[in-house]
C-alpha cells in the first residue's frame, strides 16, 4: 500500500508514488529523442547494456501498472501522468490492429483509459499544455492521438472545461492548428472532432469562426500550386464540412449559406472534391425525412443549386 490515509492515522513515510514514478521517468528518458518508440527487444541475443531497450522493456511494466491504477481512478499524480503523456502519444497506433505488438495495444489502452480521468480546474493548463507539446510532435501519429484523446478529455469534463473560457480558447486554437497538418488523416481527424465539439456547444460557431473557415476555403491554387495551398484550402473545407454535420438533424440560419460554399469546391482537386461530396451525402441522409419542413429555409435559387448537386451526374461520380 502506497501513500494510503486511514482515519486516525499517521500518513505513509514511505514510499510514495510521485518519488517512484519520478525515479521510473529517469530511467525513461532515453525514449524520449526518439520521433516514435518501437518494440527493442526482437532477438535473444540483444545486448542488455543498450539503454533503450532497457527503457522499452521499463516501459511495458509501466504501461501494464498504468492499465491497473486506471481502473481504481488514477493513484499517480497528475504531474507524472502528463510527464508519461509524450511516450504514450509516440507509441500508440491510429487504427485497432491486431498485427500490432502488444505494447503499442497497450499504450492505447493506456491513452483511452487517462482521457477519461476527471479533472480539477487547476489541472487543466498542465493536460493542454502537454497536449500542445505534442501537437508539434514530428510523428503524425502522436497529432492524431492528440485529437482522439482531446475528444474524450473534453466530453468528460465538459462543464468543468466550460467554467474556464481561456482554456476553451486554447482548445479551439489547438485544433484550428491541426486543422491545418500537412497529414490528410489529422487534418480529418481535426474536422471530426471540430463537428463534435460544435454539436455540443463546446464553443459556439460565431462569425470570427466562419469568417475564418470561409478564407482558409477561399486560398487561390495557381497553376504551379504548392502542398501549402491545397492544405490551407482543404483545411478551410473540412471546416466548413464541420459545420454542416454538426447539426445533423435542423438547418440554422447560417447552414443554407455554408452548403453554398461548399458547392463551389465540387470540381476542386482530390482531397477537397471527395471531402465535399461526402458531406452532401451525409447533409442528404440525416435530413431526408424532415425535408419539406428543412426546405423552408432555404431560398428558390439555394434550392434549385442543391437539388441540381444532389442528382448531378458529378455527384455520383
Amino acid at each position: 500500500m502506497i501513500d494510503v490515509a486511514l482515519p486516525h492515522t499517521q500518513p505513509t513515510f514511505s514510499p510514495h508514488v510521485a518519488e517512484f514514478v519520478t525515479r521510473v521517468l529517469e530511467r525513461l528518458k532515453p525514449l524520449t529523442s526518439e520521433p516514435e518508440i518501437h518494440n527493442h527487444v526482437h532477438e535473444e541475443n540483444t545486448q542488455e547494456t543498450d539503454e533503450c531497450t532497457q527503457a522499452v522493456k521499463l516501459l511495458k511494466t509501466v504501461l501494464k501498472w498504468l492499465m491497473a491504477s486506471a481502473g481504481r481512478t488514477f493513484t499517480t499524480p497528475v504531474q507524472q501522468q502528463l510527464q508519461l503523456l509524450p511516450l504514450l502519444f509516440k507509441i500508440a497506433p491510429v487504427e485497432i490492429d491486431e498485427s500490432y505488438d502488444e505494447m503499442k495495444q497497450d499504450a492505447r489502452t493506456c491513452l483511452s483509459l487517462m482521457s477519461q480521468g476527471l479533472l480539477y480546474p487547476e489541472h487543466i493548463p498542465l493536460v493542454l499544455a502537454a497536449l500542445e507539446e505534442m501537437a508539434g510532435s514530428r510523428s503524425w501519429h502522436a497529432r492524431y492521438s492528440v485529437l482522439t484523446y482531446l475528444q474524450i478529455m473534453v466530453f468528460y469534463n465538459l462543464f468543468t472545461l466550460l467554467s474556464v473560457p481561456a482554456e476553451v480558447l486554447c482548445i479551439r486554437k489547438l485544433v484550428m492548428q491541426l486543422l491545418l497538418d500537412e497529414q490528410l488523416e489529422v487534418r480529418d481527424m481535426a474536422g471530426t472532432t471540430l463537428s463534435g465539439l460544435l454539436q455540443c456547444q463546446f464553443f459556439p460557431l460565431d462569425s470570427s469562426l466562419q469568417t475564418q473557415l470561409q478564407t482558409l476555403s477561399q486560398t487561390r491554387l495557381p497553376k504551379a500550386r504548392g502542398d501549402a495551398d491545397l492544405v490551407r484550402r482543404h483545411a478551410g473545407v473540412l471546416g466548413l464540412s464541420a459545420c454542416i454535420l454538426s447539426s445533423p438533424y435542423d438547418v440554422p440560419d447560417w447552414m443554407p449559406q455554408i452548403l453554398m460554399d461548399l458547392s463551389d469546391h465540387l470540381n476542386d482537386p482530390q482531397p477537397i472534391e471527395m471531402t465535399v461530396k461526402k458531406t452532401l451525402s451525409e447533409f442528404r441522409r440525416t435530413h431526408h425525412d424532415n425535408w419539406q419542413e428543412h426546405r423552408q429555409c432555404f431560398t428558390d435559387d439555394q434550392l434549385m443549386v442543391l437539388t441540381d448537386l444532389l442528382v448531378s451526374p458529378c455527384y455520383y461520380a
